[in-house]
């Protein structure tokens, strides 16, 4: 699943995303990784000046108008480094089940369900399910849905996963 595709099932999340990380740092990150994003919403102000509201915008604007991966890997890229100490933590219970993380297809919905219940004494539900959505965890769509996103019919619109 592409950066974009993530976070056309983060959406609703996209402020939260945002939020969560430090502003000089993204700033610094997209003017470096992606120069034409950066001149076309920031060229000319001074960091310190810019809100976050027009911030927050103008990713959002790069993210799903222009679908720039470049900014939607940026964003991963920075949430997993400011939220480390949740992505250690669901990678420590996903190599329980086999080291090699990246080859495991599907973890089945008792394990999932030990995973969340024990993360949920640490973590906040919505960085939970960022976690798993910008890592691609492979929890089932049911899981996700009625444990994370809190909705009673997995086959409600989101449910992609």
């Amino acid at each position: 699943m592409t950066s974009n595709e993530v976070f056309d099932l983060l959406k609703d999340h996209f402020d939260h995303v945002v939020k969560s990380l430090d502003m000089a740092i993204l700033l610094e990150h997209v003017r470096r990784l992606e120069p034409a994003a950066f001149a076309r919403h920031f060229k000319g102000f001074r960091p310190q000046m810019l809100g976050r509201k027009r911030i927050i915008e103008a990713l959002r604007f790069e993210v799903f108008e222009r679908r720039n991966a470049s900014i939607a890997d940026i964003l991963t890229l920075l949430w997993n480094q400011e939220n480390r100490d949740l992505y250690h933590a669901m990678l420590e219970h996903v190599k329980t089940i086999q080291e090699d993380v990246e080859s495991i297809e599907r973890i089945e919905d008792a394990k999932a369900n030990e995973f969340i219940d024990e993360l949920l004494t640490r973590f906040g539900g919505e960085d939970i399910l960022i976690c798993v959505r910008l890592n691609d965890v492979r929890f089932s769509t049911e899981v996700i849905a009625t444990r994370l996103e809190g909705r009673t019919n997995p086959s409600e619109p989101g449910s992609a996963g």
